[in-house]
């Protein structure tokens, strides 16, 4: 579940302690109004050391390297060209440490601008796993982003344009059991997200109290060129669909424009 490998951020090593009191010292008494928060000055893994979720943190410094967004974004694109299945998709994120390109989707809500977190291959209960979970904290308080993953190369839409293909279908029908499991069972999350918390942190009451008005739910499913069949129904069943039950239906190319689109932001 951890996002980085090779790396435990819960834990500061000597040279990263020194360099973070350095720049926390030059914080104080900068002008009249009192300390600076010089944040992003701090070394890297003191950034993630001091979130709630150490090795799951997304850090905004990264959201200025234009060069290397720029570089994932036509990697993914070339990718996507060879008409990946999902499994061999999900290893190109996860492998590659990709993650922007899911931690996008934060541009459709108005949470995960204070603190960023993602979280892979996510176990729900002992039947089910999210590809991805994001945890973002806005001013009301912390939410949660449910993401499925489904067949990047196969059509999204029935010939006619009337209905959902399988991919869609299948999505759908996921996130309804996750739904139905977490509607009665969502504090049985927390152990999981508990393994992953800073050390001697605690959960806040997110994280415990069942309020399905902080969970939202997103499916991946084929290309732009499947929206093709006939533009105006297909994203017309795609706004109802939202609409009526709550799920955003994507397709894997707006996951570059999304990440393209992040590029000098200066938070999620």
């Amino acid at each position: 579940m951890d996002l980085y490998n090779g790396q435990d951020y819960k834990v500061l090593n000597d040279a990263d302690r020194r360099e973070l009191f350095t720049v926390q010292e030059t914080e104080q008494n900068q002008t009249m109004f009192g300390r600076v928060n010089k944040f992003r000055q701090y070394p890297k893994a003191a950034r993630h050391n001091l979130t709630l979720f150490p090795n799951n943190y997304l850090d905004i410094v990264e959201l200025k390297d234009k060069d290397n967004i720029m570089n994932i974004c036509e990697e993914y694109k070339k990718f996507l060209d060879t008409d990946p299945n999902e499994q061999e998709l999900l290893s190109f994120i996860n492998n590659n440490e990709y993650y922007i390109l899911i931690a996008a989707l934060y541009k459709f809500y108005n949470f995960g601008h204070h603190d960023a977190f993602l979280f892979k291959e996510f176990q729900i209960g002992t039947d089910f796993r999210a590809d991805y979970i994001l945890v973002g904290r806005g001013s009301g308080g912390y939410e949660f982003i449910f993401v499925e993953l489904e067949h990047p190369s196969i059509k999204t839409f029935l010939k006619d344009s009337q209905d959902y293909a399988a991919p869609y279908r299948k999505g759908i029908n996921q996130v309804n059991d996750w739904r139905r499991y977490l509607e009665k069972n969502f504090n049985t999350l927390a152990p999981v997200f508990k393994k992953a918390l800073k050390v001697n942190d605690n959960l806040p009451s997110e994280f415990l109290e069942n309020d399905s008005s902080r969970r939202h739910y997103i499916v991946i499913a084929g290309r732009r060129n499947h929206y093709e069949i006939n533009q105006e129904k297909t994203y017309e069943i795609r706004r109802n669909e939202e609409k009526t039950s709550g799920i955003k239906l994507l397709h894997f190319d707006n996951l570059y424009d999304l990440a393209h689109s992040m590029i000098n932001k200066d938070s999620y």
